[in-house]
């Protein structure tokens, strides 16, 4: 049966037993002993759930429903939370390849703490962009969560750096009895080469009551195919090739086999040699078909396995001992290399503290044999002997944790503590061009062209290269908490503790990088310990009768750094029965790390994307000049697409050093909201964010660097000659346009900046978080639970340097997407079956920016598409879930993600996403 088949049987059958199924009526559950629990956010326990902050939870249930096999896709499933990293689509150049992060507010991964059950786990082992130490989520078995606590608020005064966006409590299973083992496979309409598969087992026994013990062993594996932009060549729309730069997104590429001689932009000969079948028809060039090699997402297997077991140790004493693990492997799909000719390429020997180029790479010198002119010659060839696994990209990484829990009593007071230890590890390994190995081999003419070369000059020619991090942490912490005395209104509870970490990082590129010498490789060494003390102290006052106080303060010693004292207050009162109004107010920041303020070399990296002030507008105007004519070939026109490129999309090299003069980034944040709860089946929620953070550590961004490049000091900024280019592009602009005048103006393409580590950013954001949760008991029917998760985003600013002043606010605009998130779950629940249906809604928004305020405009889009450039539509897409759990000890879960093949909202700018109908089949037996 086809999947489309498949999908709507299984659907009906849903509805067919939801609908028409008689049941019983569910018989009144007893009411539940009132007990004190503790909610992320707060280390005293209570008995209420609604605190003086928002904190949303997911339960196993609500995970089960997103049909997400990862714990990304699970946090991503709310609107609270946005994707900052992800390991199926990072770039290959990325420093952080193989890892996944979230963030919250648009303020980063570094600025959301993620916890699992309370406490951090070690960042991963290397570094996103070389500077930001975040938690990889691969690294958390999806399977063993029992649930997600999300805490829309600063809580440095309870679990102090990173934590001034939110809190993300990831809690698993404590207790487990018996055996299960589940499986899953997730498939994509139209494209089956994109698919996982995951399974998973759980085993435990014990129970703490009667035997003293409860203990169990999760273990996790998924495995991801990677797929090419080929296997998604027929799903590519029409418009696609009409924006800016993609008119040639799939044209055959002149590096083929046989190879061009490019004696111009004007003038390319194919070798000789070439296949019939490989010759354009219209310029003549031998073609090469890359999209089979061009990798949309990593190849991509992980494992993961989490036990606890829980005992008592005498009679007063609860222990908890845990152990995590996870390790990952991920594999790029890459192409053969090709023969390099770009010029002016700048970048960085970090060993020697210099800049190396601008560099050109050779030419194929006069008696060479692939060189039949008599001048030396660019030569444009795929070198096939580099395929078949030579060229690869590969990141393998390790991360566990080993904690030791204890809590008690002492007296009228409670206790708890914990110990661990925990490390994180990752290697990166893969390919690049030696300047010297390779200028050598073309010069001396030992590289011969159309053959298999001895492996020992291939890896002179384009030598390993790697990168490897590793973090490891040891904790430990104690906190005291009770009741201290009885006031009028109730009882004073307060909490009391410490904690101390020894942290240390370390990353390190291979000798040949920090040499500088590779072509354009950026690489970071840094090394360095460091001790982290705090003390805590929180306590809820009941102020008079329905109005309850909590207050924090926490103290952070860190290093050399001085210490850093972060405030919290918060009012919770209880207006009516139903009625609960609720405001924080607080302070957070976050601690320089190790690569940003510790003994290390500094890094050098890349800044890809950028456009160029000054150039940009001018390279517009000369590929239009090409692609608006229609007697221009493909060939050329993907010639004037990458001229374009290289200053509308234009990489920047930069150097950074590490700064122990640095500050913490600090924030100060405030909530307002209100709970309405008319009836015990009806509760309605809304609460009002405001953050700004101040002293925000990094390099000034290339938009602010670009936009007042004429202040800066002489030699921050450099530009590099690009003349040759630039004639050529030129020339090629004048075969379509003999009268044109437009030129360069003698403006160099960008080279290299100095932006070193500094306090200078800022940012501010504000908007809502608003829920509303009901169930109805549908007689002969079962129970129906309708859920609204939304938040409305007013403001989003950034602070210019250059300017000396806020940025315009982008909420509506392309640096921000829609104003509006929102997400409606309606779940119904009859007999063995379980049905729910996921709406997620997203506004629209402007295509400009605030490096791009008329992008449409600029990028001199054809006035037939200015209105559909100039705004993207607002986007909803709907997923299914069906549970069946009516044989006996089994459950069975159909998922269709995107049920009705709704299209991403047309994107001029950023081209097309694909939306993809998918489909998840899993099973669960229990023994």
């Amino acid at each position: 049966m086809k999947l489309k088949q498949m999908t709507k049987a299984l659907m009906a059958v849903g509805v067919v037993h939801t609908l028409v199924a008689v049941a019983p009526a569910l018989a009144q559950e007893a009411e539940p002993k009132v007990q004190k629990i503790e909610i992320t956010g707060s280390s005293i326990k209570r008995t209420s759930v609604e605190t003086s902050a928002s904190v949303q939870i997911m339960t196993r249930e609500d995970i089960e429903r997103t049909g997400a096999t990862t714990v990304l896709g699970i946090l991503t499933d709310s609107v609270a939370v946005g994707t900052s990293l992800n390991a199926a689509s990072n770039s290959s150049g990325s420093f952080a390849t193989g890892a996944s992060a979230v963030g919250m507010r648009g303020l980063g991964k570094v600025a959301t703490l993620v916890l699992v059950n309370g406490r951090r786990i070690a960042p991963y082992g290397l570094s996103d962009g070389a500077q930001d130490n975040f938690t990889d989520l691969n690294a958390i078995a999806a399977d063993s969560i029992e649930r997600i606590e999300i805490l829309k608020d600063g809580a440095s005064a309870i679990y102090g750096s990173d934590a001034i966006a939110g809190v993300i409590n990831i809690i698993l299973r404590k207790n487990f009895q018996g055996a299960q083992i589940k499986a899953g496979y997730t498939t994509t309409e139209n494209l089956s080469d994109r698919r996982t598969r995951n399974v998973s087992a759980i085993y435990g026994f014990g129970d703490v009551a009667k035997n003293g013990f409860n203990t169990y062993l999760t273990i996790e594996g998924n495995k991801r195919d990677g797929y090419t932009t080929d296997n998604m060549r027929n799903l590519y729309p029409d418009w696609h090739r009409l924006t800016p730069g993609r008119s040639t997104w799939d044209a055959k590429s002149d590096y083929s086999a046989t190879g061009n001689y490019f004696i111009s932009s004007t003038n390319f000969v194919a070798a000789p040699g070439c296949p019939a079948s490989d010759i354009d028809p219209t310029d003549k060039r031998c073609k090469f078909d890359p999209l089979p090699y061009a990798g949309q997402t990593t190849n991509s297997e992980r494992y993961a396995l989490a036990s606890n077991t829980r005992f008592k140790i005498g009679s007063d004493i609860d222990a908890n001992f845990e152990v995590t693990y996870s390790s990952s492997f991920d594999s790029y799909i890459l192409a053969p290399l090709t023969t390099l000719v770009s010029t002016g390429n700048v970048w960085y020997n970090v060993y020697g503290n210099k800049m190396v180029g601008p560099f050109s790479y050779p030419k194929l010198p006069v008696g060479h044999p692939s060189n039949p002119y008599k001048t030396p010659t660019e030569y444009r060839a795929r070198l096939m002997d580099t395929g078949n696994g030579f060229n690869f990209n590969k990141t393998n990484s390790d991360q566990y944790r080993a904690m030791l829990a204890l809590e008690g009593s002492l007296g009228n007071y409670d206790w708890k503590s914990a110990f661990g230890h925990m490390e994180a590890s990752a290697d990166k390994v893969t390919r690049a061009t030696s300047a010297k190995g390779y200028t050598d081999a073309i010069v001396n003419k030992t590289y011969v062209f159309g053959k298999e070369n001895d492996r020992a000059l291939l890896e002179s020619m384009f030598p390993i290269r790697t990168t490897k991090g590793k973090s490891a942490v040891t904790f430990l912490d104690a906190t005291l908490t009770g009741e201290l005395m009885q006031l009028p209104a109730g009882p004073l509870s307060f909490a009391l503790g410490a904690d101390f970490r020894h942290e240390a990082y370390e990353m390190k590129s291979s000798d040949n990088v920090l040499n500088g010498e590779l072509v354009g490789i950026f690489g970071l060494q840094v090394k360095d310990t460091r001790n982290q003390y705090a003390i805590f102290s929180e306590a809820t006052i009941p102020v008079v009768k329905n109005v309850e106080a909590s207050v924090a303060l926490r103290a952070d010693k860190q290093g050399d750094f001085d210490a850093h004292l972060s405030p919290k207050l918060g009012l919770r009162y209880t207006v009516t029965d139903s009625i609960l109004v609720r405001a924080t107010a607080s302070g957070g920041f976050r601690a320089p790390n190790i690569v940003e303020s510790g003994n290390g070399l500094g890094r050098s990296s890349v800044s890809n994307g950028n456009n160029d002030l000054r150039r940009c507008p001018i390279a517009n105007d000369l590929n239009n000049l090409i692609q608006n004519n229609p007697a221009a070939t493909t060939g050329d026109k993907a010639l004037g697409n990458g001229y374009r490129a290289t200053d509308c999309s234009a990489s920047l090299p930069s150097f950074v050093s590490s700064n122990p003069n640095l500050k913490p980034e600090t924030s100060r944040s405030y909530t307002m909201g209100l709970v309405f709860a008319p009836s015990k089946t009806w509760n309605f929620g809304i609460d009002y964010y405001n953050i700004e953070r101040k002293d925000e550590i990094g390099t000034r961004s290339v938009v602010d660097i670009l936009k007042g490049e004429a202040s800066l000091p002489a030699g921050q900024l450099l530009r590099v000659d690009n003349s040759v280019a630039d004639n050529e592009f030129l020339a090629l602009v004048k075969k379509y346009a003999p009268a044109n005048t437009i030129t360069f103006q003698n403006i160099g393409k960008l080279g290299l900046v100095y932006n070193p580590y500094v306090n200078s950013g800022k940012t501010r954001a504000s908007g809502f978080d608003f829920d509303v949760k009901t169930s109805f008991k549908l007689d002969g029917v079962g129970t129906l639970r309708l859920n609204l998760d939304g938040n409305y985003e007013m403001n989003y600013q950034t602070y210019s340097v250059a300017d000396g002043k806020w940025n315009k606010n982008v909420v509506g605009t392309y640096d921000r997407g829609g104003q509006l998130g929102a997400k409606v779950t309606a779940a119904l629940k009859t007999g063995n079956w379980d049905n729910s249906v996921v709406v997620s809604y997203v506004s629209g928004y402007s295509a400009n920016s605030l490096s791009s305020p008329t992008y449409c405009a600029t990028q001199k889009v054809a006035a037939e598409y200015l209105s559909t450039c100039e705004r993207i539509d607002a986007g909803i897409t709907t997923n299914y879930s069906l549970t069946y759990s009516g044989f006996k000890n089994t459950k069975l879960n159909f998922f269709v993600g995107n049920v009705f093949g709704a299209e991403n909202p047309t994107d001029w700018r950023g081209g097309w996403a694909p939306n993809f109908r998918t489909f998840y089949l899993n099973g669960t037996y229990k023994f």
